[in-house]
């Protein structure tokens, strides 16, 4: 879901201080100002907020995802945090934002594709049976984590990097994608895959609905993650770790680029 306002500005993103001034103005300059409940309809309705985008650090053109050895290929900063505030302060206060659940968007952008094979192409079903994907796990509380130190990112979940070729049994819940993945690849496809995936606040798909089902088969989303949930219960100073996986023997998950852009209301 998008404002028409959002459509005309691609490519811009309001900064805290845009934001703030654009408040300032509708609630304090205008001949009677309009009240804060209204501005924050505004704010809402334009989708003025300001966000933060994370990038997948690579010295290489690609990172290659083996079969049962998944990465994580980035974490968010904490919603509401600068990581210049977390590197160097003890107790860093978080920037302004509205409320306690202040997060409204979060988007994917995601380039990448599986090993490939001869003669697949855009087929209906490439999205059934595909084994090379991507997820999220939630960091609670990621602010008080230690999450960067001497301009390093740290590690704050089990094996990110894929050190260690993982086991996983029939009743493991990783074994396969689930309902709240982000996004799968197209099965045996070799070509390049360049995909958007956008959550939202007011998303209001239900999972078991049947819009839900098929966007899930046409479009290779987790229809779990198309209700808004995810998006309205972040809290502020949580991080969102980005995985890449791949299973079953011959499966490789090759990621070019990823980036998630998160944005919040004040």
């Amino acid at each position: 879901m998008s404002s028409p306002w959002t459509n005309s500005m691609a490519g811009y993103f309001p900064s805290v201080w845009d934001v703030l001034k654009v408040r300032y103005l509708l609630q304090w300059k205008l001949s009677e100002g309009f009240p804060a409940e209204l501005v924050d309809e505004i704010i809402d309705a334009a989708e003025y907020w300001p966000s933060t985008e994370h990038h997948m650090v690579e010295e290489t053109e690609r990172r290659v995802i083996l079969n049962d050895q998944d990465q994580v290929l980035l974490k968010t900063v904490p919603l509401c945090y600068s990581r210049k505030s977390l590197e160097e302060s003890s107790e860093p206060k978080p920037l302004p934002h509205r409320g306690l659940h202040p997060c409204r968007k979060i988007t994917f952008h995601l380039s990448s594709h599986d090993q490939g094979t001869k003669g697949f192409g855009l087929r209906a079903d490439r999205y059934t049976a595909s084994w090379t994907w991507f997820d999220t796990e939630l960091i609670r509380g990621a602010h008080t984590r230690n999450m960067y130190v001497n301009g390093e990112e740290q590690e704050l979940l089990h094996n990110e990097r894929g050190q260690v070729r993982q086991h996983y049994g029939p009743k493991d819940e990783l074994l396969l994608p689930r309902d709240n993945k982000v996004q799968v690849n197209g099965k045996h496809m070799g070509n390049l895959q360049n995909t958007i995936v956008v959550w939202h606040y007011q998303d209001k798909i239900h999972s078991d609905s049947p819009e839900a089902h098929e966007i899930e088969g046409t479009k290779g989303r987790g229809r779990s993650t198309l209700d808004g949930r995810y998006v309205r219960e972040l809290e502020v100073g949580d991080s969102i770790a980005l995985w890449a996986r791949a299973r079953f023997p011959g499966w490789r998950n090759y990621v070019y680029k990823a980036t998630v852009r998160v944005f919040w209301a004040l």
